[in-house]
């Protein structure tokens, strides 16, 4: 299952929503308020596709998606900031991204059922899932002006949570954690190694190796020594979950030569070449000799399984 289908499955669920009869079904049903002046909200649902030849003064969504841009952002960010207190700021936008991105937006507006409400000189099914995600931040831009910041950050994270987009945040499938407890189970040991330290454009940067029992399985930069650890911690975690995947599936004769990410580094069974450090590993991670058969590319890929 590919990450926009998980996510599709955890923000929208299996089940499509009745969609609003109308705008102020809608306000009530989404972010528990009342309507006071129904036209911050008509705008919110006008597409600019609607400007062309009206004469009427009619305006599109843009401003009011704007505003809700911002103050979504400044709602998740406040929330984020007091609940995670030790959290740095490299790993707050991280947690933040999770949560205030596109696809989210998109699948979001799709579950509220605003397609059925967006004024658009389009058929309903040629709306794009781009111009619902707008419209969402525009009703956000509209329950500010109608009802102040206050109310509209609270309404914004209940339904966030309510949809299950704000659970993202919690849910890093932490790599390194993973990474940690699988080590533990094979009684192997995990450490993490600083493989550069520095400043780039003025800001740190850090190049982080994660190493089990003396081999590198995964390396990642960024800018703190955590976020770097668990770039590096996925990059290790999928070799592992490819090596035990092929490992439960008895899969002896699939033996493949992997790349992962730039191609500096090979996966289970493979021949790595690092020409940083001018060695090169012929070890899988079960300790034996395969050998490759340099298959690459969308064949590679199919096999995997996430």
């Amino acid at each position: 299952m590919s990450l926009f289908d998980q996510l599709r499955n955890l923000v929208v669920g299996n089940l499509s929503p009745a969609a609003p009869s109308n705008v102020r079904d809608l306000v009530r049903r989404e972010f528990g308020l009342r309507i006071k002046n129904e036209q911050f909200y008509q705008e919110a649902l006008t597409h600019a596709s609607m400007l062309d030849g009206d004469t009427s003064g009619k305006r599109s969504n843009e401003r009011l998606e704007f505003l809700g841009d911002v103050a979504l952002d400044l709602s998740v960010a406040s929330v984020l900031f007091e609940e995670f207190p030790e959290e740095q700021e490299g790993g707050l936008t991280q947690k933040k991204s999770k949560v205030v991105n596109r696809k989210t937006l998109n699948l979001l507006g799709e579950r509220m059922g605003l397609p059925a409400l967006i004024e658009a000189k389009m058929r309903r099914e040629d709306i794009r899932d781009s111009v619902v995600g707008n419209a969402v931040e525009a009703m956000i831009g509209a329950v500010y002006l109608d009802h102040g910041y206050k109310k509209t950050s609270k309404a914004v994270i209940r339904m966030l949570k309510r949809h299950g987009a704000y659970d993202k945040v919690h849910s890093r499938e932490d790599f390194k954690s993973q990474l940690h407890k699988w080590a533990a189970k094979q009684r192997r040991e995990l450490i993490f190694k600083v493989i550069k330290e520095g400043r780039e454009g003025g800001d740190d940067a850090y190049e982080v190796a994660a190493v089990v029992s003396g081999k590198e399985l995964g390396r990642g930069t960024g800018s703190s020594k955590k976020a770097a650890e668990q770039m590096a911690s996925r990059m290790a975690w999928k070799r592992v979950y490819t090596a035990e995947a092929r490992k439960s599936g008895g899969a002896r004769g699939r033996r493949s030569e992997e790349t992962e990410g730039e191609g500096t580094r090979g996966t289970r069974g493979t021949r790595e070449t690092r020409g940083t450090r001018g060695t090169r590993e012929t070890r899988e991670l079960g300790g034996r000799r395969p050998k490759a058969d340099r298959t690459r590319g969308p064949e590679r890929r199919s096999r995997r399984r996430r």
